[in-house]
């Protein structure tokens, strides 16, 4: 199973109606919008930023949005939303960040004691803090073009 995360930015009306359960979300055209694929980086990300496996703490719980109180009910995936307003909060923090602070908070010895996928012992630690960079890089990108035009934020694991 491979565990890729995408984004999938939509206008506030489709998360509203995705919410509340008048729209599936197998239902949508995910070509139509704005996506962007960040590959197994999803769980590395949200640990680094919040010291979490799942439900991380607003803002930085919004960046990698792991929420059980926002999640879609979809059998064949998970698939959390985050609003609009809750997408200019996250688009407003990762600006805030600096490669440094985030390199000093990175331990591989931790995230393998805590099995953070998709680092395991053995692995190239120095090669996986590129690949979660690089792909933090993308995310803050993708969000920040989210918030300017004022769109929330489906993320799902397939």
């Amino acid at each position: 199973m491979s565990l890729i995360g995408q984004y999938l930015a939509l206008p506030q009306e489709v998360i509203s109606e995705l919410s509340e359960g008048t729209l599936l979300f197998k239902d949508i055209d995910r070509n139509a919008y704005g996506m962007l694929d960040i590959d197994r980086s999803w769980e590395g990300i949200h640990f680094l930023l919040c010291d979490t496996d799942y439900n991380g703490t607003p803002p930085e719980g919004y960046v990698v949005p792991l929420l059980n109180d926002q999640s879609l009910k979809i059998p064949d995936f998970s698939t959390f939303y985050l609003k609009d307003d809750q997408v200019q909060e996250a688009a407003a923090y990762l600006d805030t960040l600096t490669t440094e602070q985030l390199r000093a908070k990175y331990s591989s010895e931790r995230f393998v004691k805590e099995k953070i996928y998709p680092l395991f012992e053995g692995a190239d630690a120095e090669g996986f803090w590129d690949y979660l960079i690089s792909h933090l890089t993308e995310i803050q990108k993708f969000y920040r073009i989210a918030a300017s035009k004022g769109q929330g934020i489906v993320f799902y694991i397939v």
